[in-house]
């Protein structure tokens, strides 16, 4: 409460064209957790308040979509064992015309896959083949570290897939996990939360692993 004083006795009026010291904040904004909102007196604070209130509609919006986000689970029967939730799933990222596709692009099913594991034989690369693979791991090995340089506390795993998905399109090639045998993202991204615990206490541990590929 003292911090609060304080802060507000640093602040100036925030209605229009007023400048004086602040004495007093609004009351709704402090529920809905909106920072600012200080003013010097009622008056003041009754003349702004068409315009101020509008700041209440859009945080409550907005909590609302946090909230409905929040509660969304996929799997209402699975008993939870860490801190880690699921999230609604952005769409899937598409691919130009340009860039050559792999036959499950459009349907999700790997036809040249599923008929070659049918031969039961093991197909053995000419010089030029061997090449192209050496393209390709080539150009996986800079998605992926494309990828890693952008791995730190706050990026969800959903910006990581766009990343991957625009540094494969910018080397023009497709990447390989997008809706292979309908996988909807562009490459494969998990949280593990690992608890541990030591003498001072415990603590929560996120490791991430990732995958991906270029085709």
């Amino acid at each position: 409460m003292a911090a609060e004083v304080e802060e507000m006795w640093q602040r100036t009026c925030e209605s229009p064209g007023c400048s004086q010291p602040a004495k007093l904040r609004c009351p709704t904004c402090i529920k809905l957790g909106i920072h600012g909102s200080f003013f010097c007196a009622q008056d003041c604070f009754k003349e702004s308040w068409n315009e101020h209130k509008k700041i209440h509609k859009s945080a409550r919006e907005a909590a609302k979509i946090e909230n409905s986000k929040a509660a969304f689970n996929p799997w209402p029967g699975y008993k939870f064992s860490g801190e880690l939730r699921p999230w609604p799933q952005s769409p899937m990222r598409t691919v130009p015309d340009h860039i050559q596709k792999p036959d499950y692009a459009e349907t999700g099913v790997p036809l040249s896959e599923i008929k070659s594991k049918q031969s039961m034989q093991i197909k053995v690369l000419n010089g030029e083949e061997i090449e192209k693979m050496r393209v390709a791991c080539r150009l996986a090995r800079e998605v992926m570290d494309t990828a890693a340089k952008n791995v730190k506390v706050g990026v969800t795993t959903d910006e990581l897939d766009r990343i991957v998905h625009e540094a494969c399109l910018e080397r023009n090639c497709y990447p390989s996990p997008l809706n292979y045998n309908g996988f909807p993202k562009s490459c494969c991204t998990f949280l593990a939360v690992t608890r541990a615990s030591a003498v001072e206490g415990h603590r929560t541990s996120y490791s991430l692993a990732h995958n991906c590929a270029c085709q």
